[in-house]
């Protein structure tokens, strides 16, 4: 109020001494008083809205400000990122919601529940210091048809070669991000065969295949199945349908259970989540037999509110009840390998911890996992979807809050050289050892197989594999 008084004053102070200046001057022009800057009223609701919505739902409601000053924020995702800083482990003070975000153009609806995507349909990672990589291309994408694979060397983007980590690193892979982001692009690949190929890409909207491949391997007496899925795209429609996913994982299963498969590989290495219904039908493909319906798969962990709303209704609309297993198939997997990296995410790591209680479970690859036991689904808000981290899982044995990932039981680094299924990739090839000796190999000789092993990796890639979705949605409560 005192600043809008003192406006007012200046303004008539202003108004007088204007009109002072053209009785002495006819020929001069008016001056024109600007008008008053109003906070736009749209965005100020939004950013309420916001604050409101996600104190109801926050798994972290009880650290939270009962009230919270949204004005002093410009845009409503500035309010929200200012309130995941009370996510603070209130021991260490590490901030654990790294998550949290407003969704503005649906993006995340698409690509997750609809399996829509907008983009040219690759992405690359450095095989070392200085060579770029297609690190995955998804079938179906205008990468695709331009004939890229996995395994194809990058060597010019825009008709840029300068491409060495030590150049883009600095600026947090500016120059790479922008290029992928565009509406086109130029690139100049070597393939396997050292031979060049040049494309144009347009960015389009295509159908997402996450299944990138599926084979059986022989090793010693048993049969051992291999699939690589990179995102939970969902495996049910909105009205409770089987998806093109769902039909792919029947059909994948369906062979693997016909082939007596006796142990399985999933690749994981640049999943970064999707869909909780998607890892409940995994858990269930995956399950040894020995596991009951009746069995835990998971339960929630909610915040207070939540918990009173879910209370009230009835058992069977509860949206947080425990998740059971419900095996319909007769594959007996007695061992079940993950392929990760760090870019390995949410949902996949809510497969995992699924199944520990329940088989021997292996992780091999990079590392650590991403670190995201939490989750959240999409609250509508003036035409735009917030996602506030909103539950936790919990497995069987009471294991959660994994926030610093998942370790490996074999470290092994990624040879961007192979494509999918070739049994030269280092952390297929280490599955496989497994399956076949009953044990991993020793550094030794993994580090002699391992022409690039010399080159330490660790942390070279991690904002180019964080880049995109790391997310667990459940999208049957928005």
């Amino acid at each position: 109020m005192f600043r809008l008084h003192f406006f007012r004053i200046f303004a008539m102070m202003l108004f007088f001494a204007a009109s002072f200046l053209s009785s002495c001057s006819k020929t001069e022009t008016p001056r024109v008083l600007p008008k008053p800057v109003r906070e736009n009223t749209k965005e100020a609701r939004l950013k309420e809205l916001v604050y409101t919505n996600t104190y109801d739902m926050y798994l972290w409601q009880d650290q939270l400000p009962t009230s919270f000053p949204t004005e002093d924020y410009r845009r409503a995702e500035d309010v929200l990122e200012a309130l995941t800083e009370y996510s603070r482990d209130p021991v260490t003070h590490v901030k654990l919601d790294r998550f949290s975000f407003l969704d503005r153009s649906g993006t995340v609806e698409r690509e997750i529940s609809e399996g829509r995507k907008g983009s040219f349909g690759f992405d690359v990672r450095y095989q070392n210091e200085t060579d770029l990589y297609v690190k995955m291309v998804y079938p179906g994408s205008p990468a695709a048809e331009a004939g890229m694979e996995r395994g194809f060397q990058v060597l010019a983007i825009n008709g840029n070669s300068e491409l060495a980590n030590s150049l883009h690193e600095p600026n947090d892979y500016q120059f790479l991000f922008d290029a992928l982001d565009a509406e086109s692009i130029e690139l100049r690949l070597k393939k396997p065969d050292n031979t060049e190929l040049s494309v144009t890409l347009q960015r389009k909207e295509f159908q997402i295949q996450p299944v990138f491949f599926s084979d059986i391997y022989t090793v010693g007496n048993k049969n051992v199945g291999y699939f690589v899925l990179e995102s939970f795209v969902s495996t049910k429609d909105d009205l409770g349908r089987d998806t093109e996913l769902m039909n792919k994982l029947n059909e994948i299963f369906n062979l693997f259970q016909a082939n007596q498969v006796e142990e399985v590989i999933v690749d994981l290495r640049y999943n970064g989540g999707g869909a909780v219904i998607t890892a409940e039908d995994l858990s269930n493909f995956l399950a040894p037999t020995s596991v009951s319906e009746n069995a835990l798969m998971y339960s929630y962990g909610i915040n207070e509110t939540l918990r009173k709303e879910d209370e009230e209704r009835d058992e069977n609309d509860r949206f947080f009840s425990p998740v059971h297993f419900n095996k319909t198939n007769t594959l007996n997997p007695t061992k079940v390998y993950f392929l990760i990296t760090e870019g390995t995410a949410s949902a996949s790591e809510l497969l995992i911890n699924n199944l520990k209680p329940y088989t021997d479970v292996k992780l091999i690859g990079e590392g650590v996992t991403y670190g995201k036991p939490v989750g959240f689904y999409a609250v509508s808000i003036m035409n735009n979807d917030l996602y506030a981290v909103s539950f936790k899982t919990i497995n069987a044995d009471g294991e959660t809050d994994y926030y610093e990932g998942m370790p490996v039981d074999k470290d092994v680094t990624e040879d961007l050289r192979w494509n999918w299924g070739d049994v030269n990739d280092p952390l297929l090839r280490e599955a496989l050892h497994y399956a076949e000796s009953g044990s991993f190999t020793s550094e030794m000789i993994l580090r002699r197989s391992q022409t690039d092993a010399a080159t330490d990796k660790a942390g070279l890639n991690r904002k180019l594999d964080l880049r995109g979705n790391k997310d667990m949605y459940y999208f049957s409560l928005k």
